[in-house]
Formats: C-alpha cells, structure tokens, sequence
C-alpha cells in the first residue's frame, strides 16, 4: 500500500491521489493567468485593476516589486521547466528544448506537465515535490494579485491538428461578451458556432 506524497492517503499504487492529481492540473492551468496577471504588479504599490488588491509595499524606493520580479523572472518558468526537465530524464528522454519568451515558456512548461499528469501521478516519485511546489507558488502569486482574473468557462481541449496530425490539446475557455474562442497555443481561431463540433470531438475523459 502507498501514500500520496501530496496529502498522505492511502493509495493501492502510484503517488498522487485523484484528488490532489485534479487539484495539481487546476493549478498548472491557471499559472500561465497568474503569470500574466502579475505584469500589473511589477511597480510597488500600482494597481493592477479593481479586481486586485493592492500590493504592499516594503521597499518603497525600489523601482520593481522583487517577489514579483522573482516570480515573473525567474521563480515561475523555472520550476515548471525544471520539473519537466526531470520528468523527461526519469522516463529516459532527452531535455527540452528551452525557446521563446518567458510567457511562452511558462505556457508550453505548464501544458506539457498537464498532458503527462496522468504518467506523473501514477509514476513519478517526486510527483508529491511537484505538486508542493506549484502549489507554493501559486499562493505567492494569489499574496501579491488578491485573486485570479475571470478564467471563463473551460469549453474543452483544442482539436487543431498540426502538418503531422498531432493535435494541440491546449485548454480552451470562453468569457462572457466573446463571440470566438482563440487557442492560447497553437491560435487556432473557433467561432461561436464551433463550441457543439468541440464538445463532440473532445477525446474520451475530457471535461
């Protein structure tokens, strides 16, 4: 008998259980908002807009916010790239290739982990490290922006496939007053008359 190394329980096999595996993909899918959304917080003591609260500032002659500098520099894309990076040397694969901006990596680190969770939470010894960590981030992210912006409603997964026929998977969400929906990753554009053609070839366990 195993334990899940996030919370404890008992598990007949792997290492995360259902509940922190979910909980662990709802955190990788938001990062890249918390991301973005602490772009308005890089200046001490400006606000960020009505939803947030404001920052408080302890060093008030400082150009930049550093926990937010850590975080948007640093602290985010390299966790999530570090624990990709493991993942993929654990399963004997080779490195990642690391391109882009900083957003971008963030994007792709994150979308990959959520499409290799199911691997992570049934294989990964470290899986419970991996899930601290986002976690920990994501609440210094949340002490510094209040609360997230309005995700939307998620609609499914992308079902764009590239030249070679791999399909995107990226998750796709709609907010209120959109009339289409634009892939984060691939930009693939869906018009409002494709959200029924998506929930029908979403791929089986899709939400």
């Amino acid at each position: 008998m195993n334990q899940c190394e996030a919370c404890g329980r008992d598990l007949e096999h792997g290492y995360l259980c259902q509940g922190d595996t979910l909980a662990l993909a709802e955190r990788l899918d938001r990062m890249p908002k918390l991301y973005e959304a602490l772009a308005g917080f890089l200046t001490p003591a400006v606000h960020g807009g009505a939803e947030f609260v404001t920052v408080k500032v302890t060093e008030a002659n400082l150009p930049v916010d550093e926990a937010v500098l850590d975080l948007r520099y640093g602290g985010i894309a390299l966790v999530l790239e570090g624990r990709r990076s493991d993942v993929q040397a654990v399963r004997g694969w080779g490195q990642p290739a690391i391109e882009g901006s900083v957003e971008r990596r963030v994007l792709a680190a994150a979308r990959w982990l959520s499409m290799s969770l199911e691997w992570i939470a049934a294989s990964y010894p470290a899986a419970g490290d991996l899930a601290r960590e986002v976690r920990e981030m994501e609440g210094a992210a949340l002490s510094i922006v209040g609360a997230l912006p309005d995700r939307g409603r998620r609609i499914g997964q992308c079902v764009a496939a590239d030249a070679s026929g791999v399909v995107c998977g990226a998750v796709l969400r709609h907010r209120s007053g959109e009339t289409s929906l634009v892939c984060p990753w691939c930009t693939c554009v869906y018009a409002s008359g494709d959200f029924l053609m998506l929930r029908t070839l979403q791929p089986e366990g899709a939400s």
